[in-house]
């Protein structure tokens, strides 16, 4: 058995339902980004947000009891103004990236020139992978302080969201992050395989074997020529949806 005719447990390529639902990610993600950057745009456009946040450290359950109480009294509060910007900043920044990533998922989707590969897309997925885990990390951070807790049967939530929307965030940001970060390792992967001399077409025959032609040489090359090669093999017609 050769290695082209080895099974693997990992599937190289993806199913239509497979790229549906990086397409539906790509949604999921959008609308998170979205949050993070208006929830930035607000508090720089919010003249006494400074003032404001400070009063709102203050009043919350977490600043005075829990895990972050300490914390808060030691370093949040004696620098206010700091972590005050940082959070501002830190918002609008993990949105605006979070949608960064989202187009690019999306655009991936397409066909064609619109959806070709690009060199920066690895690096873009790979900060997408970070902004998923600083917004999970904000998000538990304030749902912390607002004394939220795991949810459970509360008849006074009646009317309202079961799951605090901040402590719903974060499995989302954490799915996000693991996803950018597989596209990421496939996409650094893919850049630095090796790659056969020449310009390459990789068709399937008739016979159910992979004929490679190789026009920097005078004819194909067969499977026994082309063993141990480490080559991505892509029958013509599919588009890898991998990322």
């Amino acid at each position: 058995m050769t290695k082209l005719d080895r099974p693997s447990l990992l599937s190289k390529r993806l199913p239509s339902s497979g790229n549906t639902a990086l397409g539906a990610s790509a949604l999921i993600q959008a609308v998170i980004g979205v949050e993070f950057t208006l929830s930035g745009v607000n508090k720089l456009a919010e003249p006494h947000y400074v003032a404001d946040f400070n009063g709102y450290v203050r009043s919350t359950p977490g600043a005075t009891q829990g895990i972050l109480s300490s914390l808060v009294q030691t370093l949040v509060l004696p620098h206010i103004g700091a972590f005050a910007r940082l959070i501002e900043v830190s918002e609008l920044l993990v949105g605006v990236i979070l949608l960064l990533g989202a187009v690019e998922i999306g655009r991936r989707r397409f066909s064609g020139r619109l959806g070709a590969r690009h060199r920066y897309e690895a690096p873009v997925a790979l900060v997408s992978a970070l902004a998923g885990l600083a917004a999970a990390g904000l998000a538990l951070s304030i749902g912390m302080l607002l004394g939220e807790g795991f949810p459970t049967i509360m008849p006074g939530r009646a009317f309202t969201t079961a799951i605090p929307v901040e402590l719903l965030i974060v499995p989302l940001g954490v799915a996000i992050a693991w996803l950018e970060f597989a596209r990421f390792l496939v996409l650094a992967r893919s850049s630095a395989s090796v790659a056969v001399p020449g310009t390459r077409d990789i068709l399937p025959n008739q016979a159910d074997e992979t004929t490679i032609t190789d026009r920097s040489r005078t004819g194909p090359l067969n499977r026994s020529q082309f063993q141990g090669m480490d080559v991505w093999l892509q029958p013509e017609g599919e588009d890898d949806r991998l990322t």
